[in-house]
């Protein structure tokens, strides 16, 4: 993997490192406020080499002060012995074990030199320096007792204490500033190697490359994940925004996936539920019917129904009640926002969506709405979940595959494209949702033109360009009559009063 991506990874997973970070933070403080406070006070001694011959000539003193280097080496493991601490904790009266003070005492020396530095942690810094000063005399006197030749006579090797411990002022242990550095690297490591791996590890679709991919097909197009649209899902509404832009590329795409044909009716579906298929539905139907087309859409989901919830119409009468004669389809039509857009809600859920779906009354159905309507737009249930969206697209030109990123995984596609290939439905193609982008990377072309100046209300159709006409004032402008469109049985068109109702995608 290259840098970029790495720091893509990064950017995106950014949640996971900042939790690591934090956490190791965390850590670190509490580890500090219940640590015990700890004093170290130290004392050096200075080993020499006793005079036993005539040092006069200079050999013989560099030959005394190297034997003297090469045995302080030696000496520091002697001072958690026993012969060293016994007496110590005798001497001073401590209330510890040879053990315990063996943990409290260390002793080093610097190199190429005959210092023995002895240094004593305690919670009471009074009590660490006088250990520091007995147990160094008691050291020099186990190693001159060592160096001393069994026949008798002085030692070899002389142990002074050169300085006597200071008692110390500031606590050792523990070091704030030191371990909150060292928990927030670690946690911060740790955070990023999940980040990493998370990301590996992740096989939910993500992109359209991805969808490409997996499907070997191009997708129809991507929506955008945005907060606004959990409040107002119909943002094909807004005709200039960004988002209504990625509705019309996959209403674009779509009229190409039939190249022998003209597409009249399709199914739009997902794999599962809470992928935004309700959604699609909802603002591709909105989006050709601003192009110019009469557009039916139809409530086929007879088993949690959502169109209605969204456009905020009543649903109790609809689909199910045509298809059994309960009702007339001209009675259960519902013309949404002033005729923009012709709704069959569901109607009565029936016991058995499958069997009504596939009856010959629902095909008797479909064939009168595709003769009266330029485009018929189908809502139905997930296919992994139900078979209604196999049965519903073997009588329609096609299904559409709506994918969400980062929740729909591989396996779930695959599944889903599987059971239509074997009813041989036609998958025109899919559709990405909540699509993330970065920052700065949507733009609406010709918004930075016309945002401060006083604009004609926006009209239910696309508007077509129109050169050489004045410009009309905006409080005339809202007064004009929109002339009927000869596709839409001369239902007249004006600036959408309608808000679109909360819901969440399905």
């Amino acid at each position: 993997m290259t840098f970029a991506e790495y720091f893509l990874i990064l950017q995106r997973r950014w949640r996971v490192w900042v939790a690591g970070l934090v956490l190791g933070l965390l850590g670190a403080a509490g580890a500090v406020a219940t640590a015990e406070t700890l004093y170290t006070a130290t004392a050096t001694s200075f080993v020499t080499v006793a005079e036993q011959v005539d040092t006069s000539g200079q050999g013989e003193i560099f030959q005394g002060s190297q034997f003297a280097v090469q045995r302080v080496k030696s000496y520091a493991p002697l001072v958690k012995s026993p012969d060293v601490l016994t007496p110590v904790i005798e001497e001073l009266d401590l209330e510890v074990t040879e053990r315990q003070l063996a943990k409290q005492v260390s002793v080093t020396s610097a190199p190429e030199t005959v210092l023995l530095d002895v240094a004593v942690e305690d919670a009471d810094p009074a009590r660490a320096a006088r250990t520091a000063d007995a147990v160094s005399v008691q050291l020099g006197l186990v190693i001159e007792d060592l160096e001393t030749a069994r026949t008798g006579g002085p030692s070899n090797v002389r142990v002074s204490l050169a300085r006597p411990a200071d008692v110390p002022v500031r606590p050792s242990s523990p070091r704030v500033l030191l371990d909150l550095l060292l928990g927030g690297v670690a946690g911060l490591a740790l955070g990023l190697v999940g980040a990493v791996l998370r990301q590996h590890l992740d096989t939910r679709v993500k992109t359209q490359d991805g969808v490409r991919a997996l499907t070997e097909m191009s997708p129809l197009g991507a929506t955008l994940n945005e907060r606004a649209a959990a409040r107002r899902p119909l943002v094909a509404l807004d005709w200039r925004s960004a988002s209504a832009e990625r509705f019309r590329t996959v209403r674009t795409a779509l009229k190409f996936a039939t190249v022998d044909r003209e597409l009249r009716h399709f199914v739009v579906t997902s794999a599962a539920a809470g992928e935004g298929k309700t959604s699609v539905a909802c603002n591709l139907a909105i989006s050709w019917a601003q192009s110019g087309a009469s557009v039916c859409l139809v409530e086929a989901d007879l088993r949690r129904p959502g169109v209605s919830r969204f456009l905020g119409i009543d649903g109790s009468l609809g689909l199910s009640d045509v298809v059994v004669g309960e009702s007339r389809l001209e009675d259960v039509l519902v013309p949404w926002n002033q005729g923009l857009v012709t709704v069959l809600p569901a109607g009565s859920l029936p016991p058995d969506p499958a069997a009504l779906l596939g009856s010959s009354a629902m095909a008797s159905l479909v064939d009168t709405l595709r003769d009266r309507f330029d485009v018929v737009i189908y809502d139905s249930p997930p296919l992994l979940a139900v078979t209604d969206g196999v049965v519903l697209g073997d009588q329609t030109d096609g299904v559409v595959l709506v994918i969400r990123a980062f929740s729909t995984r591989p396996e779930e596609v695959r599944s889903s494209m599987e059971r239509l290939r074997s009813a041989r439905v036609d998958l025109l193609g899919t559709v990405l949702t909540r699509e993330r982008t970065r920052r700065g990377a949507q733009h609406e072309y010709g918004a930075e033109l016309t945002r401060d100046r006083a604009e004609l209300a926006p009209p239910q159709r696309e508007p077509a360009a129109d050169h050489g006409r004045a410009t009309v004032p905006p409080v005339a402008a809202r007064q004009v009559p929109v002339e009927p469109s000869p596709r839409t049985n001369g239902v007249r068109l004006s600036r959408v009063g309608l808000d679109s109702g909360g819901g969440c995608d399905r």
